[in-house]
C-alpha cells in the first residue's frame, strides 16, 4: 500500500506534467494586406497563405492544417479567404467588389470573385467544390458539402443566386438562365432570379 507521502509525489509529479506539455496545436498562417504589394506566410505544418492588394482595399487569408488560403484585391474591394485541414481557397475582388470563401477538409475547393460592387461567397467542405462570382451588382452564395460541386454565378446588376448542394449533389446557377439541380443521392438547391430548382 502506497504511503500518502508517495500518492502526493504522484499527484504532484502528474500535475507537472500536465502543465508542462501542453497539447500541440496545430500550425496557423495568417495574412493582411492593406498597402501595396503582398504578404506570404508559411506554417510549420505546411499552412500558406498570400494576400495581395493594389492598397486600396484589404485582404485577408488564414489557413490552418496544411491548408492554402489566397486573396487578391484591386480597385478597392475586399476579400476574406479561409482554409482549414488541408483544403484550398482563393477569394478575390474588384471594383469594390466584396469576395469571402471557406473551405475544410481534404480535397475541398472554394473559389470566389466580386466586382463592380458584386458580394460573392463560397463554402466548401467534406471534400466538395465551390465557385462562385459576382461580376455585376448581384448576390451570389454557393455551399457545398460531402463531395458536392456548386456554381453560383451572377453578372446583371440585381440579379442573384444562392445554390446549396450536399452528399455528392450538384447545383449551377447564374442568376439569368433556368438552373440545374442533380441530387447524384445528395441533395441540391438552387434559389435565383432565372428561376428555381431542386
Amino acid at each position: 500500500m502506497l504511503s500518502k507521502m508517495a500518492m502526493l509525489g504522484f499527484a504532484t509529479v502528474a500535475l507537472v506534467a500536465a502543465f508542462a506539455a501542453p497539447p500541440a496545436r496545430a500550425g496557423s498562417a495568417t495574412c493582411s494586406r492593406s498597402a501595396k504589394g503582398e504578404q506570404k506566410h508559411t506554417a510549420s505544418d505546411g499552412s500558406n497563405c498570400l494576400a495581395s492588394s493594389d492598397g486600396t482595399g484589404k485582404a485577408k487569408a488564414k489557413a490552418t492544417g496544411g491548408a492554402s488560403a489566397q486573396t487578391f484585391v484591386l480597385s478597392g474591394g475586399k476579400s476574406n479567404s479561409v482554409a482549414s485541414d488541408q483544403a484550398m481557397s482563393e477569394a478575390e475582388s474588384e471594383s469594390k467588389g466584396k469576395s469571402t470563401a471557406h473551405a475544410s477538409d481534404p480535397g475541398s475547393d472554394a473559389f470566389v470573385d466580386a466586382d463592380q460592387k458584386g458580394v460573392a461567397t463560397a463554402t466548401a467542405t467534406g471534400g466538395s467544390n465551390a465557385n462562385v462570382t459576382a461580376l455585376g451588382k448581384c448576390n451570389a452564395t454557393g455551399m457545398a458539402t460531402g463531395g458536392s460541386t456548386v456554381n453560383a454565378n451572377c453578372e446583371e446588376d440585381g440579379s442573384f443566386v444562392h445554390a446549396t448542394a450536399t452528399g455528392g449533389g450538384e447545383a449551377d446557377g447564374d442568376g439569368t438562365d433556368p438552373p440545374t439541380c442533380i441530387p447524384n443521392g445528395g441533395t441540391a438547391k438552387v434559389t435565383s432570379s432565372g428561376g428555381n430548382c431542386g
